[in-house]
């Protein structure tokens, strides 16, 4: 069996806009709920390929139906080191996924957000997205092509210590061959100056955080 190589992870955040989001969804050939996540999945139409977690949070009439219906569900006990969406993000990996979209990742508690990001470095050169209604955080590593026709500012955020070699085309401040350093807010809310911009990174890890 070959395995569709784009995968979603549905988590347990929050999702304001599930039309939005199941568009969003529409190109995934593999869909995992993540524990809570699970209770996103009726309202965005869908039933998930697989489903993941410790289940403290997955609804267990909801849990017990998908398993009726034959979705393997992989069961991790709740004392564990990584959190459930990091091993959401292991299992894509070992499906061999090229691309990795995480929806319903964002808002709620800080340091679970904050987390969730960090997840972002796991993926290694697989490009991966945390989405929402309004906002794309990408982590970069190479290089980012970025349409004006979906976003409306973009920010570069160092995660690593400092992120050297970056160079941007098609934004309003450009940088060329400059570093960010984390603790530096200089990279926050630049414009597009033409219909594509480009980014690009020498060493490091830079988020790319994009704003409709």
């Amino acid at each position: 069996m070959i395995l569709p190589t784009y995968i979603a992870i549905v988590a347990n955040g929050e999702i304001n806009d599930y039309p939005a989001a199941a568009a969003k969804l529409s190109a995934a050939g593999t869909i995992i709920a993540c524990d809570g996540g699970l209770r996103h999945c009726p309202p965005l139409g869908i039933i998930p390929d697989y489903i993941l977690g410790d289940f403290d949070s997955a609804p267990p009439k909801l849990l017990e139906q998908y398993r009726r219906a034959g979705v393997p569900a992989l069961s991790f006990p709740s004392e564990k080191d990584e959190t459930d969406l990091e091993l959401a993000v292991a299992h894509a990996l070992a499906l061999d996924a090229d691309t990795i979209i995480l929806i319903g990742a964002s808002g709620g508690r800080a340091d679970h957000q904050l987390a969730n990001i960090h997840v972002l470095a796991q993926s290694g050169n697989i490009p991966m997205e945390m989405w929402d209604e309004r906002t794309s955080i990408r982590l970069v590593r190479d290089k980012i092509i970025l349409p004006r026709e979906e976003y409306k500012t973009v920010s570069l955020i160092p995660l690593t210590t400092e992120v050297t070699g970056i160079t941007t085309q098609g934004l309003k401040y450009a940088l060329n061959n400059e570093v960010l350093r984390i603790g530096q807010t200089r990279g926050v809310s630049n414009e597009f100056a033409a219909d594509i911009a480009d980014v690009v990174v020498g060493d490091g890890m830079l988020l790319v955080v994009c704003n409709v």
